[in-house]
């Protein structure tokens, strides 16, 4: 352009071209800087309004008509995907009210132009930029939608703890869909209630209690059905009782959406709101996906319990197993360190006649029979103790906060007196009894290897003296 108004003489050229070099010293300095701190939005809207003002100037010094009004949105449509809702208006308006003022300037240089030209150039470019803030629009609400769906994503996979989870889910379904609660169910498939998963506002979920079938046939119908049910206070439709549910919570609007994982209902999400209409079909939709990763949430947090369920108990009796038993005796005794004064005891506990009884009755009553030993031995015990099956037909017991040694043999003996009682077989009565040996100790000097062999020690000790007694690792032996 500089070599033009050279060449042609022309200033009218030579202004436009001082017109591009400042435009280019904007970007180069000014637009760098402010995208060299991060501000890309700030950084686009400079740029778009510093070249739509080129644009115009360049119109003003040189009217070219219908092509200088289609040059003018070419920033316009440029800066569309990055500005803000307020921007974006302000440039749009700058852009449709340059181009009508382009076109009326070309009037006054141009006598055989007509004043339709001005309409035209009003009309076409407002179309054009109202489809483009359309279109842009769309765009950035799937953007939203997307990001949200990444986002919730994200945060599952940083999370296995089942609270958390269904915290994180309500809240990006609550945040998602604008409204104002969200609480999250679990279909319990023992019982067919729903227990309150998760929510938004987070402690609503503790507050809540959980809900019958039967009591609200509505949810049933949702599980179902696999279908989403909208309730509004002010709309008379729909089922009575849940509306006057809905208002008894204060909300206006409430929606209920099935969670499916793998073909199966695992539970349902309660959105509500105090504002009517708060939520639009594209709005659903975005809750319908995020429903299904609320559904699988669930059921990856039923499949951790249940890994960390097997990992460390007893699948049988349900016991703590040998792995969590013998950690849960390392950290009583590092307890006793820190705090001393009470006691703490292991008992090792054999039956006595075990194998008998699965010989004769099979194995099927042999399980059964380890299963109320259990249930007989979590009786002997309070609820701070911990009873594990070791493997077979040994069973050990944790006792902690003892006043005194004593308290430990007092307990063995009363299991080793439930043992002693018949068990009831299918029918068929069996007796075992058991051996239980004791280990007792007041501080941490003492390893958890040590304890617990001197607790087996003092087990087949029991054994050997005529078997179904009590015997202490230290020379003390109960019998009756």
């Amino acid at each position: 352009m500089a070599a033009t108004a050279i060449l042609t003489a022309n200033p009218r050229y030579g202004a436009i071209a001082i017109l591009i070099g400042a435009f280019a010293g904007v970007l180069v300095v000014w637009a760098r800087r402010i995208l060299a701190d991060g501000h890309v939005e700030a950084a686009v809207a400079l740029m778009a309004f510093a070249g739509t003002g080129v644009v115009l100037a360049s119109a003003a010094i040189t009217p070219a008509g219908p092509l200088t009004v289609a040059i003018l949105l070419i920033p316009v449509a440029a800066a569309f995907p990055y500005l803000g809702a307020r921007s974006l208006r302000r440039l749009m308006l700058l852009g449709w009210g340059g181009s009508i003022v382009t076109a009326a300037a070309t009037l006054l240089f141009d006598p055989s132009a007509s004043l339709g030209l001005v309409w035209g150039a009003a009309v076409v470019s407002g179309i054009v930029l109202l489809l483009l803030y359309q279109s842009s629009e769309r765009l950035k609400a799937s953007s939203r939608e997307f990001g949200r769906l990444f986002s919730l994503s994200s945060d599952l996979a940083e999370s296995t703890d089942p609270g958390v989870l269904g915290d994180l889910v309500a809240r990006h379904l609550a945040e998602a869909t604008g409204m104002d609660d969200c609480l999250i169910y679990a279909l319990s498939t023992d019982t067919g209630r729903l227990t309150p998963f998760g929510s938004h506002p987070a402690g609503r979920s503790l507050s809540s209690q959980p809900e019958s079938l039967w009591e609200r046939p509505v949810l049933g119908q949702v599980i179902r059905d696999r279908s989403r049910r909208i309730f509004e206070v002010a709309g008379g439709q729909g089922d009575a009782a849940e509306r006057a549910r809905l208002e008894g919570l204060g909300r206006k609007v409430m929606v209920l959406l099935p969670l499916v994982a793998h073909s199966d209902p695992v539970g349902v999400a309660e959105l509500t709101s105090t504002q009517r209409g708060s939520i639009d079909e594209r709005r659903l939709a975005l809750a319908g996906s995020l429903a299904f990763e609320a559904a699988m949430a669930i059921e990856n947090g039923r499949l951790y319990q249940e890994l960390h369920q097997r990992a460390l108990h007893d699948p049988l009796t349900g016991l703590a197993n040998r792995g969590l038993f013998f950690d849960r005796v390392g950290h009583a005794i590092a307890r006793l360190g820190r705090v001393p004064g009470p006691f703490l005891a292991v008992l090792f506990i054999d039956l006595d006649n075990f194998k008998t009884v699965n010989d004769t009755l099979g194995h099927a009553r042999g399980d059964r029979l380890l299963v109320l030993v259990a249930e007989r031995l979590l009786t002997a015990v309070r609820a701070i103790d911990t009873v594990a099956r070791l493997g077979g037909d040994e069973f050990a017991v944790l006792l902690e906060d003892l006043r005194t040694e004593d308290e430990a043999l007092l307990v063995a003996e009363r299991a080793a007196n439930l043992l002693r009682a018949p068990f009831d077989l299918a029918g068929e009565s069996a007796n075992v009894g058991a051996s239980i040996g004791v280990a007792v100790r007041g501080d941490d000097s003492t390893g958890t290897d040590t304890l617990l062999a001197e607790a087996d020690a003092a087990m087949y000790e029991a054994k050997r003296a005529g078997k179904g007694r009590v015997v202490a690792s230290r020379p003390a032996v109960l019998t009756t």
